[in-house]
């Protein structure tokens, strides 16, 4: 069987598990059946010496903490544009009741109660 004799999934399959000895680099299929990239991965560590498979292993386990610390990263800049966010909002929001007050005609003792300003935010609004 050829590859290009290949018409279906289980061709592929049946292909694949009969040459696989024979190929050189990479299975075919892979862009086409996803797990056949997996399964080529697997095939090439078994051939690596005990040497070889330690160091792909270090290399594996430095590469998975550096992209846990990427993604922590993220989280956490996340969180904290979050937090920006919420207190800038929240600042927002007591500019809206001063002015609203201040509008009102309301004494700036009572606008620094009810809103949480100071006098001098309030007088540069």
């Amino acid at each position: 069987m050829k590859e290009s004799d290949c018409k279906n999934d289980i061709d592929k399959w049946i292909f694949n598990l009969s040459n696989m000895e024979t190929m050189e680099t990479t299975l075919s299929f892979t862009n086409e059946i996803p797990l056949f990239k997996q399964l080529g991965k697997i095939a090439s560590y078994s051939e690596l010496s005990p040497e070889q498979q330690i160091q792909y292993d270090d290399s594996f386990n430095n590469y998975l903490a550096f992209m846990g610390q990427q993604e922590y990263k993220l989280k956490e800049g996340i969180r904290i544009g979050i937090d920006k966010g919420r207190a800038e909002g929240e600042k927002q929001a007591k500019i809206s009741i001063a002015r609203l007050m201040k509008s009102a005609g309301e004494p700036i003792d009572k606008i620094v109660l009810y809103s949480g300003l100071t006098k001098d935010e309030i007088s540069k609004l």
